[in-house]
């Protein structure tokens, strides 16, 4: 039996908890398909750093196959690299150059295609990615749905087709840290309500949408649950940092710190239902076996909704009546608490059973071999590795947040600013990276050579 080398192509993030979930449960799902001895998935590269020629050499010389597994890979609107129309910063010319297969697994949703403005750019690129994959699975219907509309054959596409996130099969892969479930007669409720640009462009602005979230935590209180806050990016802890110590709110800042990797997870295990308003916030809770309701925002959290086959687990935050609606809501679920669990168990095994079917097809298509395997979970030593390996990466990804965040204060300036505020961007990027004192000195010096940038260019 030959054991592939292939080569993740990720998209961490040290500031968005889904992600930094995702894209380690990726890596144990291929590693613990039949105890590691298929695939091996150690070796990771950041798919928006632009890619070369001699990076494209180096994975045809070294790897079996190229995984990219991930969530928001697709939308365009924002972080979309001109090479391809979409996340992964490789020309057509350089993708065409590579030799080793395709492996997409479990990433987000693409944009419904409007023939009208579609981009021209995207199609061509993800044609050609969809040429050179062996499998290209997307995490519900509706999103595979939507992929086909930017095929030009989609009927030449057999390799389109469901994979579900990795989170939401969690309890599986990671039974030691997601323990037991809460105790049935207790009464907690995890809210996450993160509002970015693609929520307030669709009419969720905070003004609208935080007091009638406070008057749901209000009457939850009063109906005797314990309300918890979760914020996976920074964004998220803006109601909370509005309303959290008047309401005597539990706050948890699952983002900023190598801790949160598994952390979370013990977090969201421990909370019957949680009411969220991103795809992740509905992912990792039905993952543990818990209950999750959503805002219904987007598509990406209408469909994972109606995958599970559960519509009515989505609230309309526009609705002026939104905290009486939500409040109705997680009440029905909470008295149908056992049922809808059993129910969800039953969902998250036909999950189970999708991923190992795709990765004994992957495996057949790289090889040419038929193999049945199980999921077997990582043990105590693996996990400890996993997270050391974790750390690292944290560290090096968290320099080089801050590195860009001092970079674009200074060019700020150099762009005609007032020089009396170089120092506000710079002092800012310091204080959001907490650490080691060592690693904070190392961003005070990449702070203090922008600056010093900034003087010679204002001084000519």
């Amino acid at each position: 039996m030959r054991r592939l080398r292939l080569l993740h192509l990720d998209l961490k993030t040290v500031y968005s908890y889904g992600d930094q979930l995702l894209f380690e449960l990726v890596r144990q799902t291929f590693n613990s398909w039949g105890g590691g001895e298929q695939f091996e998935l150690t070796s990771s590269s950041p798919f928006r750093e632009r890619a070369t020629t001699a990076f494209v050499d180096d994975i045809n010389e070294h790897f079996d196959g190229v995984v990219i597994g991930g969530g928001g890979i697709f939308p365009r609107r924002t972080n979309a690299t001109p090479a391809s129309g979409w996340q992964w910063d490789i020309t057509t010319e350089l993708l065409a150059r590579l030799r080793k297969p395709i492996i997409v697994f479990g990433a987000g949703n693409p944009a419904p295609f409007d023939p009208e403005r579609y981009n021209e750019v995207f199609r061509r690129h993800v044609n050609r990615t969809m040429a050179q994959s062996v499998f290209f699975g997307l995490r519900s219907t509706g999103a595979v749905e939507d992929m086909r509309d930017w095929l030009e054959a989609p009927e030449d596409a057999p390799q389109l087709t469901l994979q579900p996130c990795p989170t939401t099969i969690a309890r599986v892969l990671l039974p030691r840290i997601a323990s037991e479930p809460p105790d049935d007669d207790v009464r907690r409720i995890g809210i996450q309500v993160g509002l970015e640009a693609a929520h307030v462009n669709s009419g969720l602005e905070p003004d609208a949408i935080f007091p009638r979230l406070r008057d749901l935590v209000l009457a939850l209180q009063e109906d005797g649950w314990s309300v918890e806050f979760l914020g996976h990016k920074r964004a998220d802890m803006k109601f909370f940092q509005e309303y959290g110590a008047e309401l005597g709110l539990v706050g948890h800042r699952l983002f900023g710190s190598t801790r949160v990797l598994f952390e979370g997870v013990r977090t969201y295990a421990h909370l019957p239902v949680v009411l969220g308003a991103r795809g992740h916030s509905q992912m990792i809770p039905f993952g543990l076996n818990n209950i999750p309701l959503s805002l219904s925002t987007n598509n990406k959290i209408k469909y994972f909704a109606h995958e599970i086959g559960h519509p009515e687990f989505l609230v309309d935050p526009w609705r002026s009546d939104f905290a009486t609606d939500a409040f109705a809501r997680i009440d029905e679920a909470d008295r149908k608490r056992a049922v809808l669990r059993a129910e969800l168990a039953a969902t998250q095994q036909r999950f189970v059973d999708t991923t190992r079917h795709n990765l004994s097809v992957i495996y057949e298509r790289l090889t040419g071999e038929r193999v049945d395997a199980d999921l077997v979970p990582y043990r105590e030593r693996e996990l400890s590795l996993a997270q050391a390996c974790y750390d690292a990466d944290f560290e090096r990804r968290r320099l080089a947040e801050a590195a860009r965040d001092a970079q674009a204060g200074a060019q700020e300036q150099v762009g005609g600013a007032a020089a009396a505020r170089t120092a506000k961007p710079a002092r800012a990027a310091a204080q959001v990276v907490p650490g080691k004192t060592g690693s904070l000195a190392t961003v005070r010096r990449i702070v203090r050579a922008g600056r010093r940038r900034v003087r010679r260019v204002l001084s000519r």
